[in-house]
């Protein structure tokens, strides 16, 4: 499956404050991490408990964010 579509899913599930905590390899994390930033969420990535660059662990939490009113009347 295509990770964006995924987190789209996660998005929309997620209340705001809520956490995602994803376990994949570095390439992907990296893709996620780029990809929930893109969605407003704040993310960071650590090791897991084998230490190894092979695996990392993400973790976002979901913000409640509004459009800002600049182009209203």
């Amino acid at each position: 499956c295509d990770m964006k579509y995924v987190l789209l899913e996660m998005d929309r599930i997620l209340r705001p404050g809520g956490h995602a905590i994803i376990r994949e390899s570095s390439y992907f994390a990296d893709a996620i991490v780029t990809i929930a930033k893109g969605m407003r969420w704040i993310c960071h990535k650590e090791n897991t408990e084998y230490g190894v660059e092979k695996e990392k662990i993400v973790v976002c939490q979901k913000k409640l964010w509004q459009p800002s009113n600049s182009g209203s009347r």
